[in-house]
C-alpha cells in the first residue's frame, strides 16, 4: 500500500501520476496503440485524478500530492487540484499549450 509506505519511509510528498502503459480507449491508429512505453499528456488526465482522489481520500491528506497528467488547460488544472492535489505538475499541455497556459492557470487560481 503506497499510503503506508509514504508514511513509514517519511517521504515527504508523492507525485500521482507518471506515464502509463495502457492504451485502453485511444483514439489513434492500432499501429500507435501497440507502441511500447509510457503514455503520456490527455488521455491520463482521468485516471491520473482518480489516482489522485484515492491517495487524497485514503491519506486523509497526510503528505503533499502533486497532481500531474493530461493538464491541458484550467480546467485540467482545477480538477486536479479539486481532487486534492497540493501542486501540479505539466509536462505534455506546457509543450503543446506553451506558457501562456500557466499564465491561464495562475489567473484563474487567483481569481478563486
Amino acid at each position: 500500500d503506497i499510503i503506508k509506505i509514504v508514511d513509514t519511509t517519511k517521504i515527504n510528498g508523492i507525485i500521482a501520476t507518471n506515464t502509463t502503459i495502457e492504451r485502453q480507449n485511444l483514439k489513434s491508429s492500432r499501429y500507435l496503440a501497440e507502441e511500447k512505453g509510457g503514455l503520456s499528456g490527455k488521455p491520463m488526465s482521468n485516471r491520473s485524478t482518480e489516482v489522485i482522489r484515492f491517495l487524497a481520500e485514503k491519506s486523509n491528506k497526510a503528505f503533499p500530492i502533486i497532481g500531474v497528467g493530461g493538464i491541458h488547460s484550467v480546467q485540467d488544472a482545477l480538477e486536479k487540484l479539486e481532487a486534492g492535489a497540493d501542486l501540479l505538475q505539466i509536462y505534455t499541455g506546457f509543450i503543446y499549450e506553451g506558457p501562456a497556459l500557466i499564465r491561464r492557470i495562475n489567473k484563474a487560481l487567483l481569481a478563486k
